[in-house]
């Protein structure tokens, strides 16, 4: 069984399929504090997160039916300046040694060319690549 101590010394590896904005926000929030923590964090993203790393037109804002309740608030809190957009969390992340990787499957899928991608993606690779990368990281999907 993990103590604590285990698990902080664990990496921690985020599956991103979801597009939606609330769902990517409190992934890269749980990734800002584990690498506040010193843990190493690897994001492999997947399906309509994926509109969020095109660098022509890059999703901004996307909710699930859920979320479009709450669409008010969530602008309302982007434009004060209290919730960050998704482009800004993948900066954070970034600079504090986050990997972002882009799934080949959902890239062929999609049609999108690994030359559409902001410069901030560190590779291309498939689920079975990421998954022997992370083997001993605790993963989690969103």
């Amino acid at each position: 069984m993990d103590t604590m101590a285990d698990s902080n010394e664990k990496g921690l590896a985020i599956v991103l399929h979801s597009g939606s904005f609330d769902r990517l926000y409190h992934s890269f929030s749980i990734a800002l504090a584990a690498l506040a923590l010193g843990r190493e964090v690897k994001f492999f993203i997947t399906y309509w997160a994926l509109e969020y790393l095109r660098k022509k037109d890059p999703a901004t804002f996307n909710l699930d039916q859920e979320g479009e309740a709450h669409i008010r608030i969530l602008e309302d809190n982007i434009r004060k300046g209290h919730i960050h957009k998704v482009s800004e969390l993948i900066s954070e992340t970034k600079l504090m040694g986050a990997k972002l990787y882009a799934c080949t499957g959902s890239m062929g899928m999609l049609n999108i060319s690994r030359d559409e991608l902001i410069d901030d993606v560190d590779m291309s690779m498939g689920i079975t690549t990421f998954l022997t990368e992370t083997s001993s990281d605790q993963i989690l999907f969103v």
